[in-house]
């Protein structure tokens, strides 16, 4: 589906429905007001100029993002695009164009459950490039830059005192060990090498690459190297492994003694051989999201990308901050870079594992083999040491893998379930930008306000930052701009122990009761963190509410709320089946009024974003509010239930996709996804109601849920239909008004800071979804949670 339109372009109906009004943009809101009660479904479509950035050709392709539009104060601001900053960028001695700005908030939307399998959601299924390469895009622009000193900053390095012999040397020996149809020569009229590949085909080249590097890694070594690696073609070979799907490198250096039937777990480097038609970079940086995903431990990835017209090559080094790569570099000759790339290819076999790009000072990595000293598989378990500032002493042990998230430019987090000192931990390994405060922090800040429902931290340590440790203080010889941009994207590898241990409610072994129990839990969990601990979540996802089988008891004045619990001194006491977790993206009331922090991404997991966030409105209570709806109606339709009848279809089909319901609101742009919440969710209750259809099998019961919900966000006093008021600052008037008429006595039509509903505080809201959920808990589970004085 495509995320740029032009004026003659239209929305999908797939995406927005069957019938379509094209309105200019001005009269947008206004339509959605009137056509609440409209018995068919409205498609409207703004008319927007087209997408005109040129790219360099890195990219290869236009970046989704919406074009530049006026917009109209009078309007709620999410139905409004942000216009695109425009930036730009000299770096050093290799200037890329200027590029448009473009959040990369998408990220997060396809993460990868490990538990799940889903086609659909595959980062590596050649049926998710149209969705996943404009993501691999926009994450990579303006993060991207290129140094005429890579070699030196990245490859030769003289504090890893690798020795790497003179090009001379190395070639000299190439030249025998290679028959002459491979092209190394030595000339002595010129006293000089060159080196001419026998064709640029893919196969060919890819295959001479291959043969050229390892004569240049065995070069200065009359036994096998020390690390057992080669370099391999891997075009026409099926990498087995984490989710590849059909990707498939043109080669790669790979270590293991298994060279026959490579894994994604063992490549050190990534190669792509340009090819007629193909976008070479977005291709080799989702090669190395793939190594990402497959190596635990993995900091950055490098990789290689050669041309099919010239002579020439280009190194490239992906991090959680961007991607930096070499100039081109020409290895005709000696007179020109050959001798650099030959020193260059000799010294990637024997990097150590941290300029390899790994992550070792947390893991005890002294069992692993002189010839393999990389730490890997993620299926092995692995000991941790703990810092001598915890309360446990010794090691951790982190025994399987719960999940692990996609993309290269983000937190890459993974959560693994382990052991420590006899109790099931969740450790979670993340890269938390260096603008926001350590999430341990507000987890300690929680702690001290008695918040209730959330994950307890056990331990915190801060490890490697990127700018430091993964990039060696390198510098970027660019702009005051540049720099500032690059120190936006910094990010601290850091791990956290979470203790209880419980399932995603996303996990689709979980019975509606325990989906429901976790819900609560997490609806219950969030509330006390942001009226207790003065904290908004800011990132409410299924897979950051947990369920726990063995329940936690948790005493409150008011927020447990009901008649279900057991009177206590103090409050009420109540058994919570689960817990809220994740605050990396959260933030304390009144420190930056619920905006983000300067970090370069925007706040959030893509298909659970509320509109207003969309639209880069402050980020209030009732926009997490409505994030709990979207994580109640996707854990209700996912995983999806074979179609009995799939050759059926009726209009709701073009709405919500029976093999994928809420597919628009993980692919599509933010305006197409907040006009589809918008119009389906909101103002088409006959929509809305075609999506409770798709609820699986057991989940009927949370169709009241979800309708009692969408009417505590939106719902009009003494109407059945639905409407979104923007948020206004005019004071209200006195007492008897309920805080619904203005201090001019004129019935308000925009919400106050505090407020979901016009008159209608966060509080007061919070207590209508607690309410709807709680009956739906009792009906599932009658009487399980309940607690005797």
């Amino acid at each position: 589906m495509s995320t740029v339109r032009t004026p003659t372009q239209t929305l999908p109906t797939t995406a927005l429905g069957s019938h379509c009004l094209f309105l200019p943009k001005q009269l947008a809101i206004t339509t959605l007001r009137a056509c609440i009660c409209r018995p068919f479904p409205l498609r409207v479509v703004y008319q927007t100029t087209p997408l005109s950035t040129r790219l360099t050709r890195l990219y290869e392709g236009p970046c989704p993002i919406p074009a530049n539009q006026t917009t109209d104060p009078k309007l709620p601001s999410y139905f409004m695009s942000t216009p695109a900053a425009t930036v730009g960028v000299s770096v050093g001695s290799a200037p890329l164009p200027y590029l448009r700005s473009c959040i990369p908030c998408k990220r997060k939307a396809v993460s990868i459950p490990v538990s799940l399998e889903a086609a659909e959601l595959d980062r590596g299924h050649t049926s998710s490039t149209k969705h996943v390469s404009p993501l691999i895009v926009s994450e990579l622009l303006q993060v991207t830059h290129q140094s005429a000193t890579f070699p030196e900053d990245f490859l030769l390095r003289d504090s890893w005192d690798l020795h790497v012999p003179e090009a001379d040397f190395l070639l000299a020996a190439v030249a025998r060990s290679l028959p002459p149809a491979d092209g190394v020569r030595y000339h002595e009229n010129t006293r000089q090498y060159t080196c001419t590949p026998p064709a640029y085909t893919n196969t060919n080249f890819a295959e001479w690459f291959c043969r050229l590097a390892n004569a240049i890694r065995d070069a200065n070594n009359p036994t096998p190297a020390a690390v057992q690696s080669m370099w391999v073609y891997t075009k026409d070979t099926a990498l087995t492994g984490a989710r590849n799907g059909e990707l498939r490198p043109d080669f790669i250096l790979t270590v293991g003694d298994d060279t026959k039937t490579p894994k994604w777990n063992s490549i050190l480097v990534v190669g792509k051989h340009q090819s007629k038609g193909s976008k070479p970079f977005t291709q080799l940086a989702r090669y190395a999201e793939q190594v990402f995903i497959a190596q635990p431990f993995r900091t950055a990835v490098l990789g290689i990308l050669t041309s099919n017209i010239s002579l020439q090559l280009t190194f490239w080094r992906f991090d959680r901050a961007g991607a930096i790569g070499s100039m081109e570099l020409d290895y005709q000759s000696t007179s020109r870079q050959l001798g650099t790339i030959v020193r260059c290819l000799y010294a990637i076999p024997f990097l150590p594992p941290e300029a390899v790009g790994f992550h070792v000072s947390s893991i005890i990595t002294n069992n692993l083999p002189p010839e393999n000293p990389f730490p890997l598989n993620d299926s092995l378990p692995w000991k941790m040491c703990m810092s001598p500032s915890t309360v446990y002493e010794g090691e951790a042990l982190m025994n399987r893998l719960l999940f692990v998230a996609s993309g290269i430019v983000t937190r890459g987090t993974r959560v693994w379930l382990g052991t420590l000192g006899g109790t099931l931990v969740a450790i979670k390994y993340s890269w938390r930008s260096s603008t926001r405060p350590p999430e341990a922090s507000l987890y300690q800040l929680a702690a001290s306000h008695h918040v209730i429902g959330l994950a307890t931290l056990v331990a915190y340590d801060t490890y490697e930052d990127i700018a430091t440790n993964v990039r060696f203080d390198y510098c970027l010889a660019s702009s005051s701009l540049v720099d500032r941009q690059i120190k936006s994207h910094n990010r601290h590898l850091t791990r956290l122990i979470l203790t209880p241990y419980g399932r995603a409610i996303s996990d689709e072994n979980l019975s509606p009761s325990q989906v429901a129990k976790g819900l609560f839990a997490g609806l219950v969990g969030h509330a006390s963190l942001y009226f207790d601990g003065g904290i908004l979540h800011r990132d409410l996802s299924p897979q950051n509410i947990i369920y726990t089988s063995k329940p936690q008891v948790a005493v409150h004045q008011w927020i447990l709320g009901g008649t279900r619990e057991a009177d206590v001194v103090g409050g009420t006491m109540m058994h919570l089946y689960g817990a809220l977790i994740d605050l990396d993206y959260a933030v304390e009331l009144g420190s930056t009024d619920g905006r983000a922090s300067g970090a370069a991404d925007r706040i959030g997991t893509y298909p659970f974003i509320a509109m207003g966030v969309l639209g880069n409105e402050v980020h209030r209570y009732r926009h997490d509010l409505e994030s709990f709806l979207y994580v109640l109606l996707w854990v209700c339709c996912y995983p999806v239930t074979p179609d009995p009848n799939p050759k059926q279809r009726d209009i709701v089909d073009d709405i919500w996709p029976r093999s994928h319901p809420l597919k628009t609101w993980i692919f599509a742009d933010e305006q197409t996804v907040t006009t589809h919440k918008g119009i389906n969710i909101v103002v088409n209750e006959k929509m809305f109601e075609g999506l409770l259809r798709r609820f699986r099998a057991g989940f009927e019961g949370f169709k009241a849920v979800a309708r009692r919900w969408r009417r505590t966000l939106w719902g009009i006093e003494g109407s059945r239909r639905c409407t979104i008021d923007p948020e206004g600052e005019e004071d209200v008037g006195g007492e008897g008004t309920d805080g619904m008429e203005s201090a001019r006595g004129v019935k308000r039509g925009f919400l106050l800071r505090d407020e979901v509903r016009v008159g209608v505080a966060n509080r007061e809201a919070f207590g209508e979804a607690r309410d709807a959920l709680r009956e739906l808990v009792e009906a599932l589970a009658p009487g399980e949670g309940e607690l005797q004085n």
